[in-house]
């Protein structure tokens, strides 16, 4: 287990401070704070729900179904597992966000991002390699920033894949026909259309 923590910590300086430039510095900055990100997240669900076909919604409530269930088992983790981030155990972490009082393991930005991009990898195939640029480069920049070890990272990117992995399977299958009976009986209230 040594050998383990003694690679991650390697690992973790390396690219925390190893590899790095000013440019990176703001590109993985601006990358690993979500709220950067919310308002385009907000106008593509409103276009799906206003222009995208039944199956498109459906699969847009699975998606933020998914995602709230990620953040919250792996919340849970983080209180089974307790791992204290870097910035909390190693000398001279380059610390470009708050440090953060969660515990580390594993990485909730890791788990929210692999389970979206790989469900929407699943539902949306010819566009999985910008789907899984997209979660690498935001689970690249916890570590970067100084925020997670790499094996945090890691950890969050198998459970989120798992996690997406079982909400499509749900979808497919029993959850998609009651997402189907929910959302005709909410546009027979509402009148048709």
């Amino acid at each position: 287990m040594d050998a383990i923590m003694n690679f991650d910590i390697e690992v973790f300086r390396f690219i925390n401070t190893g590899m790095t430039a000013p440019f990176l510095d703001t590109v993985m900055t601006f990358v690993t704070d979500k709220m950067n990100f919310l308002g385009a997240v907000i106008v593509a669900a409103a276009l799906i729900w206003i222009l995208g076909k039944r199956q498109d919604r459906i699969g847009l409530v699975v998606l933020v179904l998914l995602v709230i269930s990620s953040d919250l088992v792996a919340n849970a983790m983080k209180h089974y597992f307790m791992r204290l981030r870097p910035c909390h155990t190693i000398e001279g972490v380059r610390l470009l966000v708050g440090c953060g009082k969660a515990f580390s393991m594993p990485s909730s930005h890791a788990v929210n991002i692999f389970s979206a991009m790989a469900f929407l990898t699943a539902r949306y195939r010819k566009f999985w390699p910008v789907f899984m640029a997209i979660a690498l480069i935001v689970a690249y920049s916890r570590v970067y920033v100084g925020a997670h070890y790499p094996t945090d990272v890691m950890a969050g990117a198998v459970l989120g894949t798992v996690m997406a992995l079982i909400f499509y399977s749900a979808e497919r299958g029993y959850l998609r026909g009651r997402l189907v009976e929910s959302l005709e009986a909410l546009r027979k209230r509402r009148g048709g259309n």
